[in-house]
Parts: C-alpha cells; sequence; structure tokens
C-alpha cells in the first residue's frame, strides 16, 4: 500500500524527516517479522528494529521534476515487494519538486497496515512534525500496543460471545469462500488550502 502527500508551503525537510522516524517507532506493528515453519506463519514484534531516516531528494532542477518523482514512486513500487524478498516493509521519501512543493512517498506492506491505520500515522507523524517546529514535547503514541491486542483477541476466543459468534457462523457460512486477496493500491492524497493547515499544524 503507497501513497504521498503533496505539501505546498515552507517544510523544514530534515525536521519532518525525524517526525517519520519518531512516528514509525510509536507504531510496534510497523517493526513486525514474519517467517514461516513447517507451513505455519509466525509473527512477533521485533523490539530490536530502528528506521532510517527518509532520504530526501531535490528535483528542483529536473526538466520534469513531477514525471520524475512519479517514476521514483512507480520503480518503487515495481520492486518484488513480498514478505520475504528482503525489501523493508516501510518506506518514505520526501520529494522536493519545487521551492515550496513537496510529495511525501510512502509505502507499507499490507500485512502492516489497512486503510484506517494508513492516514492515522500519517497524521500521528504530521503531529509530531508540528510539535518539533514549536519545540514542544513528542505527542505520545495513540496507537495500541500489538500485545495488548493479541490479548484481548485471546481472551475473546475463550469467551461465550466467541462460542455464540462461532456457532453462528458454522451454520451460516458453511459453503462460504472468502478471498482475503487485496491488490497493491497505490492512492494520490492531495491537501492544499486549509485542508493542508489542518493537517499540518494547524
Amino acid at each position: 500500500m503507497a501513497h504521498y502527500v503533496e505539501l505546498t508551503g515552507e517544510v523544514d525537510a530534515p525536521l519532518l524527516a525525524r517526525a517519520v522516524v519518531a512516528g514509525l517507532a510509536q507504531a510496534d506493528t510497523l517493526r513486525m517479522r514474519f517467517t514461516e515453519d513447517n507451513g505455519e506463519v509466525w509473527q512477533w514484534v521485533d523490539d530490536a528494529q530502528t528506521f532510517e531516516l527518509p532520504e530526501i531528494i531535490d528535483l528542483r532542477t529536473n526538466i520534469d521534476p513531477h514525471g520524475t518523482a512519479r517514476a521514483l514512486m512507480q520503480a518503487d513500487l515495481q520492486q518484488d515487494l513480498r514478505v520475504d524478498s528482503g525489501k523493508p516493509l516501510v518506506f518514505h521519501q520526501l520529494i522536493q519538486v519545487a521551492d515550496n512543493r513537496w510529495y511525501w512517498y510512502q509505502r507499507y506492506h499490507h500485512l502492516l497496515v489497512d486503510g484506517f491505520s494508513f492516514p492515522a500515522i500519517t497524521r500521528q507523524i504530521a503531529n509530531i512534525y508540528c510539535a518539533l517546529l514549536r519545540g514542544e514535547p513528542t505527542p505520545a503514541s495513540p496507537f495500541t500496543p500489538f500485545a495488548d491486542v493479541v490479548e484481548e483477541y485471546q481472551q475473546y476466543r475463550e469467551s461465550e460471545a466467541a462460542f455464540q459468534n462461532g456457532s453462528v457462523m458454522r451454520h451460516s457460512g458453511r459453503n462460504s469462500v472468502v478471498n482475503c486477496h487485496r491488490p497493491r493500491h497505490f492512492l494520490r492524497h492531495l491537501y492544499r488550502g486549509a485542508a493542508l493547515r489542518q493537517i499540518f499544524c494547524a
């Protein structure tokens, strides 16, 4: 899953890069690791994993900054990005295409984020960036730790509600097939005027 956010106005790119790393570190599911053992897939949070500062790319002197930026993003997406490919499952770039215009490119493996958490991470990074600009403390993480999610799920599995829901599913879904495949998404997000001010340092 990937998108880019268009930023207009003055941007402190090194500071935003720091905010990206700080925001990514607050969501432990982004440090998820996956392995297969005897046909079973296992996942765990790698607490030792750290995130590198995103690359800052200046395309202002390029003959076609917008087209070149799009080509860079498409080239990243066209790589082998399977979970066992060795490529990073989380990737950010800050691409400057004009004096006051930037593309903030973000790509995550779909096993790490969904349509809800993707923009939530973007908003939190923006909040951290604004706090850094103002010299304020880094905002606390709004994300639920993965261990808490697992504990809640295990409690549910052992509950009467889970038993009742399972009974209903066994009767109603006997002949159903669920397709969990999700295609790769490439979404373009534009934030201008009031919308940009609301997300970035309102």
